[in-house]
């Protein structure tokens, strides 16, 4: 690799350690305290996981969706936010769109020297429009990953309806399934390595 090129790519991979300080505004909105709503970087990097373990079993499935692609855009939603912060969905909501605009130039300042900035602005187009299977899947985990840190946060008890609000997006059927596990406690973080 050369020098140049590494120097870009450490520029930004510099830039993107501020996401791990930087807090989910929603949340922050909602009546959490600052340790109870995590951070951008610990919401994309969950995020990505889930699509990973989602996309994956889909495509065992038959579901004809590209793996690889969901991870890279799960880990890419959220990478302007590093430059222009977190607003959170509710005021995006009330925003109507104004802020696309806003975060898609972050998104091309950061990564306008790296090599692969054509496939990372791409992958978050395609996310934010929503119409291809992986577009869909990541919004299931991103929607998935946004329920699991509010559920057992009291100030946020108002705000779990939405969770149920955004099926019609994803068009994805074990969304709704999974929220309901989540929401009725059907499901708790493996902890039976503890008891041996």
């Amino acid at each position: 690799m050369k020098r140049e090129t590494l120097r870009k790519i450490l520029k930004v991979f510099l830039t993107l350690q501020w996401a791990k300080e930087l807090p989910r505004q929603g949340f922050i909105a909602l009546g959490f305290k600052r340790n109870e709503a995590d951070s951008v970087a610990a919401h994309s990097w969950t995020t990505a996981m889930l699509a990973y373990f989602l996309a994956s079993e889909m495509k065992k499935g038959g579901s004809k969706i590209n793996v690889d692609k969901a991870v890279k855009m799960a880990l890419f939603h959220d990478m302007a936010e590093t430059i222009v912060g977190d607003v959170g969905t509710f005021v995006k909501g009330m925003a109507k769109g104004a802020f696309a605009p806003i975060e898609e130039e972050g998104l091309r300042w950061l990564v306008s020297d790296l090599p692969s900035k054509k496939e990372i602005i791409t992958l978050v187009s395609e996310y934010m429009d929503r119409k291809t299977p992986e577009a869909r899947l990541v919004k299931v985990a991103d929607n998935l990953d946004a329920l699991a840190q509010a559920k057992g946060v009291p100030a946020a008890q108002t705000a779990l309806k939405y969770f149920k609000e955004v099926y019609h997006i994803t068009k994805i059927p074990f969304h709704k399934i999974a929220v309901e596990m989540i929401l009725k406690d059907e499901v708790e973080p493996e902890r039976s390595w503890q008891k041996k």
